[in-house]
């Protein structure tokens, strides 16, 4: 699904140049579970950015299902992140003002779905997340585990090839935590190819598969590692 070849993302401040991500490789294939570890400032949420099409390589390639994405403009890496992407953030980055039903159906509306349509799909994410008799509750009504499902829930309702999680757990005791883990399992095994960037050894262990990063580079990419094990 996801090929990069020596890729390279630099930012620059007047004449300073700050390299994020160095001549990074990595392949993903189409139903994988991949966590991404590293220390604070390693590259993740750079690599995060870019793999989720709303930063762009400085240099090197991006395939994505076999098409060289790289050189893309905004509008084409619009209709691709629409349609093929869902995002799962740390914070919930739910809206405050809107009920959990109108979340959720947020990025359904983007597609231009009639509201009909609209709303069973919305019901269907809802009843797999838990949360059928929150639909009408605001975020700030809900717990903190609840946010995160319904984060989730809006992640999925485009039937996403891709979907990309930051931290999901971050912000969650262990309980919330561990039902949310147990949702990415769910979607896994549904057919989603997930990758999370994570700072937990425990999560971790439950991809199929740990990228460890350091420096802007990718150090190993093999299942779990060493390091997770010591």
């Amino acid at each position: 699904m996801i090929e990069l070849k020596n890729l390279r993302k630099s930012y620059f401040s007047g004449d300073t140049e700050t390299i994020a991500l160095r001549d990074v490789s990595l392949s993903i294939s189409a139903g994988e579970f991949i966590a991404v570890m590293g220390p604070s400032g390693c590259g993740k949420s750079t690599l995060m950015n870019v793999l989720g099409m709303i930063d762009t390589p400085s240099d090197g390639q991006y395939l994505f299902n076999g098409a060289d994405i790289s050189n893309y403009g905004e509008s084409q890496l619009v209709d691709l992140r629409k349609n093929n992407l869902g995002y799962i953030f740390q914070s919930f980055n739910l809206i405050d003002d809107l009920s959990v039903e109108d979340n959720i159906a947020l990025p359904l509306k983007y597609l231009g779905l009639n509201k009909k349509r609209r709303k069973a799909r919305v019901r269907e994410a809802l009843e797999l997340v838990g949360l059928a008799h929150r639909a009408q509750h605001k975020p700030s009504q809900l717990s903190g585990g609840q946010q995160q499902r319904a984060a989730v829930a809006r992640a999925i309702i485009v039937d996403p090839k891709l979907i990309l999680a930051d931290e999901p757990t971050g912000n969650l005791d262990s309980q919330n935590g561990a039902e949310v883990m147990e949702l990415l399992h769910l979607l896994n095994a549904q057919g989603s190819t997930i990758l999370m960037v994570t700072h937990s050894k425990e999560n971790a262990k439950e991809a199929q598969r740990v990228v460890q990063m350091l420096d802007g580079r990718v150090v190993s990419a093999d299942e779990h590692g060493s390091e997770l094990n010591a």
